[in-house]
């Protein structure tokens, strides 16, 4: 199991799609907006700084509906287009894990992220995650991805 260290973090740029989904639909919605943000961006003459990304900006858990935006870092502000917006994340502190396996299993592993805060007396932000690995060339079990939790 991987170890929860806390780091410094600036803040990052990012392009993505922003939309209010079922955590049942998120893997329908990943499916459809990352290939969409990846087109823009190449498109735009615009160089990805990450691999697929998404920032949670907030998690209803009653209704298991998240706020979320997918997309990618970039290396400086640009200007959305349509459907396609900017963001930045916070900087200061910051949780990060590296979870292994399978998507289905990544509640867990942003639960200790979660409950390391609490047990620093840290204040949680809006979290992200950076996929590393290709869901469609790795196994499930092999799956790499970056959990990140800005702390006050």
């Amino acid at each position: 199991m991987s170890e929860i260290e806390l780091t410094q973090q600036s803040p990052l740029h990012f392009v993505g799609i922003r939309r209010k989904v079922h955590t049942s639909e998120l893997a329908t919605f990943f499916g459809e907006v990352l290939p969409k943000v990846m087109s823009w961006v190449y498109q735009n003459g615009i160089s990805p700084t990450s691999a697929p990304m998404a920032v949670w900006c907030e998690m209803d858990m009653e209704s298991g509906v998240a706020d979320t935006h997918a997309g990618c870092f970039v290396e400086g502000a640009v200007e959305g287009e349509g459907e396609i917006s900017p963001g930045v994340t916070s900087g200061g502190d910051v949780l990060k894990l590296v979870h292994r396996g399978g998507y289905d299993s990544m509640g867990r592993s942003w639960m200790r992220v979660f409950e390391h805060a609490k047990e620093l007396g840290r204040q949680p932000g809006e979290g992200w995650e950076i996929y590393v690995d290709d869901p469609t060339t790795v196994d499930a079990d092999a799956l790499r991805t970056e959990i990140y939790l800005p702390v006050t």
